[in-house]
C-alpha cells in the first residue's frame, strides 16, 4: 500500500466529518423559522454537538485500546454520515437536538481515532504535518459548508442531506486506512491515566486542551460575528489551513514542543493586536496552529496500550468545558463582545503556552 494512499484515507474521513459538523452554522437562522422555534434554541445544538463530542472521542478512545483503531473508527463513520442525512426530514427541536448530539459523538469519536492512528504511522516521518492537515481541514469543512449553503439558496435543509451522503464516501476510503499490529487486550486498564506514573501528564494535557480549545472555538465561532465580513472570514480559515499544515511540518523539523510555544507565543501577541484592529484577525487565524498537531502529539506521549484513552481523555475536556462552553463564557464578560473575545483569547493562549511546554511522555 502506498504511503500517499495510506495518508489519504486518514484525511479525507476527518474532512468529511467536519464538513458535517459545521453544516448547521450556516442554516441557524432558517432552521429556527422552520422550526418555529429562536435562534438561541437551535445554537444550543452546537452545545450539545461538544457535549456529545467530548463524550464521544473518550468512548471511542477507550474503544480503540480494547478492540482496535479501524474497528472502533468504522463505528464512528455511520455515527455522523447516518444522522447527517436523516437531518433533512428533522421536525422538531428534539429531534434537532438528539441527531446532532450523535453527529458530534460520532465526529469526535472519528477525530480521535485519526489522532491515533497518525501517531501510530510508521509510513512516514511527517506525522506532525498530517496531523496539522488534519486539524487544519475544520476550516476547510467550514468553506465546504460555506459553498453548500451558498448554491441550496432556500431549500437550505439539502446541506444536512448532501453533506451526510458525500461523507459516505468515509467507507470507501476505509479498506485503505492503515493499523500497526498492537494487540489489544483488557490489560490496559481505564484507571491507568490517573496512575502516580501518567496522573502529571493526565493533568496537564488536560489543561492544555481545555485552554486550546477555549481559544479555538472562541475565535473561530465569534470573529465572524465582530468582522461581519464574509470574504476575511474565508481568507483567514484559508490562511488556518495554510498554517496548521506549517505548524505540523516545523513540529516533525524542529520538535513538536518548539512549534506550539513558537505557534502559542504568536497567538498570545496576535490576541492583542486584534483589538487595535479587525483586519489583524487574520493574525489570529495563522497563529492558532500552536493547536494543529494537538491530538497527534497527545497519542504520542501516552503508552500505546492506553493512547486512545488517555489522549482523548485530555480532549474531552477540553471539547465540553472550551469547545462546548467557550462561546459563552466569552459573552459573560462585561465587555464589548471584542474586547471580551480579545481577554479570553489572550488568557487562554498564555496558559496553553506554558502547559505545553510541561508536556512530557511517559517514560519507562
Amino acid at each position: 500500500m502506498s504511503k500517499f494512499l495510506s495518508s489519504i484515507s486518514v484525511l479525507i474521513p476527518f474532512l468529511l466529518s467536519a464538513y458535517v459538523m459545521y453544516t448547521i452554522s450556516f442554516v441557524i437562522v432558517p432552521l429556527a423559522h422552520y422550526l418555529s422555534t429562536s435562534v438561541p434554541n437551535v445554537v444550543f445544538a452546537i452545545t450539545l454537538s461538544w457535549i456529545g463530542g467530548g463524550i464521544g472521542g473518550f468512548v471511542f478512545g477507550r474503544l480503540s485500546d480494547l478492540i482496535g483503531r479501524k474497528k472502533a473508527l468504522i463505528i464512528s463513520f455511520f455515527l455522523f454520515s447516518i444522522p447527517a442525512i436523516l437531518l433533512y426530514f428533522v421536525n422538531n427541536l428534539l429531534e434537532l437536538y438528539i441527531l446532532w448530539f450523535i453527529i458530534g459523538f460520532g465526529v469526535n469519536g472519528e477525530n480521535g481515532i485519526s489522532y491515533v492512528i497518525v501517531a501510530e504511522l510508521r509510513l512516514t516521518n511527517l506525522r506532525g504535518f498530517l496531523g496539522g492537515m488534519m486539524q487544519g481541514f475544520y476550516a476547510l469543512g467550514a468553506l465546504l459548508g460555506a459553498i453548500t449553503a451558498t448554491f441550496m439558496g432556500d431549500r437550505f435543509l439539502l446541506i444536512f442531506l448532501i453533506a451526510g451522503i458525500i461523507s459516505l464516501l468515509s467507507f470507501i476510503f476505509y479498506p485503505f486506512i492503515p493499523e500497526e499490529k498492537v494487540k489489544y487486550e483488557s490489560r490496559s486498564r481505564l484507571t491507568d491515566i490517573f496512575s502516580q506514573k501518567m496522573i502529571g501528564l493526565t493533568t496537564i494535557s488536560s489543561i492544555a486542551s481545555l485552554t486550546s480549545f477555549l481559544y479555538i472555538i472562541s475565535a473561530f465561532e465569534l470573529l465572524p460575528t465582530i468582522l461581519q465580513n464574509n470574504v476575511l472570514v474565508a481568507i483567514g480559515d484559508i490562511i488556518a489551513v495554510l498554517s496548521f499544515s506549517l505548524s505540523g511540518y516545523i513540529s516533525d523539523i524542529k520538535g513538536r514542543k518548539f512549534s506550539a510555544v513558537i505557534f502559542g507565543i504568536l497567538a498570545v501577541i496576535s490576541s492583542a493586536l486584534f483589538l487595535l484592529s479587525n483586519i489583524l484577525a487574520l493574525t489570529i487565524y495563522f497563529s492558532s496552529a500552536f493547536f494543529a498537531f494537538f491530538g497527534v502529539w497527545l497519542s504520542e506521549l501516552y503508552p500505546p496500550q492506553v493512547r486512545g484513552t488517555g489522549s482523548n481523555f485530555a480532549l474531552l475536556i477540553g471539547r465540553i468545558i472550551g469547545g462546548g462552553f467557550g462561546t459563552f463564557i466569552v459573552t459573560l464578560l462585561p465587555f464589548p463582545l471584542k474586547i471580551s473575545l480579545g481577554i479570553v483569547l489572550i488568557i487562554a493562549s498564555i496558559i496553553s503556552v506554558i502547559s505545553m511546554n510541561l508536556l512530557r511522555p511517559i517514560t519507562n
